[in-house]
């Protein structure tokens, strides 16, 4: 059962609406009244349903600003009621009326709609009335029972004695007999009949009975015989099934609505009834929500309702008053007095066993049960004396102690806020509350068994924080307020939540706004407002080096990096602390070098990895941002960094694998982390040029470049350069025997050698170092060019053993572009460009397959990448290297990669295409550049950028841009260029994989756009001719070639069935149908594969449309399959024969008196039969066609 405050006034389905998407009215006011008048005609037929959910739509974009709908109420409230009274009204079209209703109380709140509806008299027995005649068990009708309860909620009301409505007095003999129940007893009964149901029902029963149970009149008969009930029902809530919530929710709600003496002799029972229960235990979160909100109640009706004199006065509520420093108006402020007689008052036991309760439900597992427990405790702690007030406010902050799991102090700190919203936490216990919420703003534990990791203790933790801001003066938190900046500031900077991020970002406003003690709190509030904490990396990266450039934030923000998040749970937050570190670490070097260096070193040690990781990430970080900032004298900050420390750092490597901390699953880790250092290391220059330590950097580096896990390659990939580039550029380094030129050519041997490795581990070596060697510095590659380009070229090519090593290849291809990139074509790989191109166009045909798919795919793109790359760099440095020929070849390959099946790959392809197109400067020799502009209008295309750094600028937004992951905007562009002899081979040779596919979508666009288009080419013959020529030669030339002959037959069938070659099959000249039989009886030669046979036989049935001996071959081949050994094939040979004579069988070279009878034998023959049998029939259907019988072939005798 769903909560009647969760369901009806929230719909899961209602995204959240932004400020700029607010309405202004109810601009759909006429047609929601025109739908009521309408229900009248439709609430008996289908359409009923249909106006149901366009009621729905309208109304739902009204949830988050439902009081739009306020000044309506009345009038459509009226319609809906005058269909529900009117007695010629039926009773269906009276639940379709109610169903209307529960959707504007759904969208607008049952508390807000119960208002307007009528409270009459006169009302009471129509609803009554109708409410006993409905089944509790129609599952049909629970919204009529839930509106009629709501609206008897508020007819209950009635200030008169309800036995002046019944025709008897209560006090006659037969009064309570069940012929003469009275009013109260029949409300009575729908209240216990309905707080028994299981559906929404039984909350909305909850707030009738809140109503009606504490009316004078009611209270004294039934009040007690109701508490009585609700016990009886619930003596043990072991046996689930006999569990009711609504009983437990209407007993809460009377304790919650009735007046305390009238509940005073009934609490001690309720109180033992329930502490007997031992809800605190119970397994269902339900049955401790209740109990909770039972046992608070209870609470309350032992202590008299006052405002406590002594409660603190709630500060300033003017923000006038804090910005402006004006003078506080009347009642602004209060004064804190104590009255002498204050602590006169007796507790009794009863509050205490209470209080206790609600403590412990404190730290229930369940958020609505701390919640409401939270605010029982401020809820009793303002009606108790000031000693026994502090003594509850001192157990709520025991419950932050570090052994205490998250939800403890989760409910802690609500009930923090609930005490200091109400002025119950003095003064003198706000230093140990804002010590409790700094330390849960800092609580963060990775998430086991389901929990949030800390997650809503930091939440609630931000709402305490807010709820003093509203509470003290700026004097009582003034010697708190720097500790509470700092903690909010860090944890809206720096936590892993986002609704943390921005709830501390709003509570950091709030105590600005109040009080303005916080340091530079107006502009520190400008930079993290609740939009900019929202990105975490923008909080990590933008947000807190902004805000520690002020001095009183800096080194609070340094201390909660290292000592929290660079040894956090979730990885991704210790890199992002790391690179914090890096951009905080210019505002005060001097700490960072002095103190934060040293103990992110001392946390190397430690036994845990997360620890190991993150300091290992934070030193590298640190060493790097310390040698790019500048100290006061002018020197660079790396100067502070003690020799200790930089001893320490330089035999990281070491130590760790002294320690075996490179193995395992830890071990991963620790190899990212140590890659990322040393690049961090080399980058910064660190003084261990000639040292040893650079042999060991680099052997680990190796390892890590043949480690299988992807992650860790690249972490080597990016760090190897920076090694080369740092401590090995000058020749007259030594390492061991070797200067730095001979380790140079030393490593690049074994670099080169690795690419042809064929190994167990080769895949993985080959893609680990074709990266690593494309990545190198240019001084290195262009020692070795000749060695490196030719062992990346033998890495893409396609062996026998490498035959599945598509990555491998794809790395190698990205290697060759990134050297052609570092080195640049002239003077540099220009006498290679012509290899390096034939081998990107080589790997533009590469479709190796595996189990998990076409991984060539990942070879073609990345040589498409490669192919843009090389032709940008020509264009500016070597326009002359583009020639036609190699232009040609790039654009047509591309052009086939852009029509084929894989949509990434088709949408990479046609980004490719288009900025080869739009280059600038112009890429020269492109064929028929100027068709292709208007094919591709610029203004049409999103262009891939020339640049890395364009690459996350903004796209256009125009709704004309191509979409090129949908072959619906790209398929009709792409068929134009078969006008063009230099495109038309590899577009219908994409075409043909496209089209022949089983993929229902990308079927449709490629056939309706090809057809289309060939429609158009009627009247111009020869080009029709010259597409179909090139159609059979993409089949002759891909005889047995699976990737083609699979989806040929396919495509040749839709596309004879199409009409679109029509001309072509028409004319008595063309070759065309000859040549597909031709070509067809190729590829079926020898063949056993059922599947292509089935195919074949829908081309062949296609061909008997042309007539002539093509008719007669195709017959001829149809009939070998009636009779084939499989019986599937001779079923649906004969069928499909069947379907293609009764479309064609004028056209077809079968003589026409004959036609009726071929069709006859076709149709009522088994040819399931036993083929010997069938035989027989298949010689007759020769000679009845015309064809010559098949002869069985003779098995060489040996």
């Amino acid at each position: 059962m769903v909560g009647l405050e969760t369901d009806i006034n929230r719909d899961d389905e209602c995204d959240n609406i932004g400020l700029g998407c607010a309405l202004e009215h109810f601009s759909e006011f006429e047609d929601v009244m025109n739908m009521i008048d309408n229900v009248k005609n439709i609430y008996n037929t289908p359409a009923l349903e249909a106006e149901y959910d366009k009621l729905y739509t309208i109304l739902k974009q009204y949830y988050e600003q439902p009081h739009l709908l306020d000044p309506y109420l009345d009038k459509i409230l009226a319609k809906f009621l005058a269909l529900i009274k009117d007695k010629e009204s039926p009773m269906e079209l009276k639940h379709a009326t109610f169903n209307y209703m529960y959707q504007i109380i759904r969208v607008r709140g049952y508390k807000v709609v119960v208002r307007y509806l009528p409270h009459e008299v006169s009302d009471l027995l129509t609803v009554l009335q109708f409410l006993e005649t409905q089944d509790p068990n129609d599952k049909e009708t629970w919204r009529s029972r839930f509106v009629l309860l709501l609206w008897l909620s508020i007819i209950v009301i009635i200030p008169f004695h309800m036995s002046r409505l019944d025709g008897f007095a209560p006090g006659q003999p037969d009064a309570g007999t069940s012929k003469k129940l009275t009013i109260m007893e029949r409300i009575l009964n729908i209240c216990k009949t309905y707080a028994l149901s299981k559906d929404v029902c039984a909350e909305a029963t909850a707030f009738l009975a809140s109503k009606f149970l504490v009316r004078s009149d009611v209270k004294e008969l039934y009040l007690g015989a109701f508490f009585d009930w609700a016990r009886d029902l619930h003596s043990n809530l072991d046996d689930e099934k006999k569990i009711h919530y609504g009983v437990l929710a209407a007993v809460a709600a009377v304790l919650k609505h009735g007046k305390g003496e009238d509940l005073l002799p009934f609490a001690p029972k309720l109180l033992d009834w329930v502490t007997k229960l031992n809800y605190k235990q119970h397994k269902l979160m339900l049955i401790r929500k209740y109990g909770v909100k039972i046992v608070q109640r209870i609470g309350l009706t032992f202590l008299r309702p006052r405002v406590v004199s002594w409660r603190y006065t709630r500060g300033s509520r003017s923000l006038a008053v804090t910005l402006g420093g004006t003078t506080a108006a009347a009642g602004d402020t209060e004064s804190m007095a104590i009255s002498p007689d204050d602590d006169d008052q007796d507790i009794p036991q009863e509050v205490e066993d209470v209080v206790e309760l609600l403590l412990c439900s404190l730290r229930d597992d369940d958020t609505v049960v701390r919640w409401s427990a939270a605010k029982g405790v401020g809820r009793i702690g303002a009606r108790l004396p000031v000693l026994a007030a502090a003594d509850v406010c001192e157990s709520v902050l025991t419950l932050f102690e570090p052994n205490e799991r998250e939800t403890a102090w989760h409910g802690g700190c609500m009930a923090l806020a609930e005490l200091a919203r109400r002025g119950l936490l003095s003064p003198q216990q706000l230093g140990s509350a804002v010590s409790a919420v700094v330390a849960a703003l800092s609580r963060d534990e990775p998430r086991l068994a389901g929990g949030g990791g800390g997650r809503a203790a930091r939440d609630s933790a931000c709402h305490a924080a807010w709820a003093f801001a509203r509470a003290y003066d700026a004097n009582e938190l003034a010697p708190y307020a720097n500790t509470l900046a700092n903690a909010l500031i860090a944890t809206a900077c720096f936590d892993r939540e986002i609704n943390c991020r921005r709830a501390a970002s709003a509570a950091y406003q709030e105590n600005v706004g109040r009080h303005g003690m916080f340091p530079h709190g107006i502009d520190i509030l400008t930079t993290a407002d609740f939009q900019t904490v929202g990105p975490r990396n923008n909080a990590y990266l933008v947000i807190a080096p902004q805000v520690a450039t002020y001095s009183e934030y800096t080194q609070p923000l340094i201390d909660h990096l290292v000592d929290l998040k660079v040894e956090h749970w979730d990885c991704a937050i210790r890199e992002l602390a790391a690179k914090a570190l890096n951009k905080i670490t210019p505002t005060l070097p001097e700490y960072v070098a002095t103190v934060v260096l040293p103990k992110l070193v001392n946390k190397t040690e430690s036994i845990d990895l997360n620890v190991r990781h993150g300091a290992i990430l934070g030193i590298g970080e640190t060493i790097l941002a310390l040698s790019q900032a500048k100290l006061v004298d002018g020197k660079n900050a790396d100067t502070l960094i003690s020799p200790e420390i930089l001893i320490s750092v330089r035999e990281l490597v070491s130590r760790l694998r002294a320690r075996q901390q490179f193995r395992g699953l830890g071990g991963e880790l620790m190899r990212q982390a140590c890659c990322h250092c040393i690049a961090a290391l080399a980058q910064a220059a660190a003084p261990y040029h000639g040292h040893e330590t650079i042999d060991e950097w680099l052997n680990l580096i190796e390892e890590c470049l043949s480690h299988e896990v992807q992650a860790i390659r690249e972490k080597a990939i990016h760090a190897l350069p920076l090694v080369f580039d740092q401590y090995l550029r000058d020749d007259n380094l030594m390492y061991g025997e070797l200067n730095a030129k001979q380790k140079r050519m030393q490593l690049m041997d074994k670099y080169c050698e690795q690419l042809t490795n064929t190994g167990v581990n080769g895949l993985v070596l080959r893609m680990g170092y074709a990266r690593a060697v494309g990545a190198l510095p240019k001084f290195v590659l262009i020692e070795h060019l000749q060695t490196v380009v030719q062992s990346l070229i033998d890495c893409t090519k396609v062996t026998e053993s490498t035959l599945k090593w598509a990555e491998a290849r794809r790395d190698a291809v990205i290697g060759l572009t990134e050297v052609c990139q570092t080195i640049g074509i002239v003077n540099g790989v220009e006498k290679y460009i012509g290899e390096i191109v034939d081998a990107l166009l080589d790997c533009l045909q590469e479709y190796t397959v595996d189990m998990r798919g076409d991984i060539g795919a990942w070879v073609r793109e990345a040589s498409m990448t490669g192919l843009l790359s090389i032709c940008r760099q020509c264009a500016v440095e070597a326009p002359y290297l583009n020639t036609a020929d190699i232009m040609r070849e790039i654009m047509s390959g591309i052009a086939q990669q852009a029509v084929e099946k894989i949509d990434r790959t088709r949408a990479h392809a046609g980004r490719i295409f288009t900025s080869l197109i739009y280059n600038d400067p112009p890429i020269t020799n492109i064929p028929h550049h100027d068709a292709l502009k208007r094919i591709f209008p610029s203004d049409e295309v999103e262009l891939k950028p020339q640049t890395n750094e364009d690459e996350n600028e903004a796209t256009s937004e125009n709704s004309n841009v191509v979409l090129w992951l949908f072959p619906g905007h790209t398929m009709p562009r792409f068929v134009q260029l078969l006008r063009y002899p230099a495109y038309r081979y590899n577009v219908v040779k994409g075409l043909v994989v496209s089209g022949g596919e089983l993929t229902e979508s990308l079927v449709k666009h490629t056939t309706q756009s090809l057809y289309t288009y060939l429609n158009t080419l009627h009247s111009d013959k020869d080009m029709l001719k010259s597409i179909c020529d090139t159609i059979i030669k993409v089949f002759s030339d891909n005889i047995h070639v699976r990737r083609i002959t699979g989806p040929i037959f396919n495509f040749l069938d839709r596309l004879l069935s199409s009409g679109s070659v029509s001309p072509i099959l028409e004319d008595p000249e063309s070759t065309f149908a000859m040549d597909v039989l031709k070509y067809l009886k190729l590829e079926l030669r020898g063949a056993k594969n059922i599947y292509k046979l089935l195919d074949s036989i829908n081309v062949l049935c296609q061909l008997i449309q042309v007539g002539g001996t093509v008719c007669s071959q195709a017959l001829g081949q149809l009939v070998i399959c009636l009779c084939y050994a499989d019986r599937y094939v001779r079923r649906c040979a004969a069928a499909r024969l069947y379907e293609a004579l009764t479309l064609y069988g004028d056209e077809s070279s079968v003589p026409s008196e004959n036609l009726d009878q071929v069709m006859t034998v076709l149709a009522e023959t088994d040819w399931e039969k036993d083929v010997s049998e069938l035989r027989p029939i298949r010689n007759e259907l020769c000679d009845l066609m015309n064809v010559k019988r098949p002869v069985l072939k003779q098995k060489p005798t040996s």
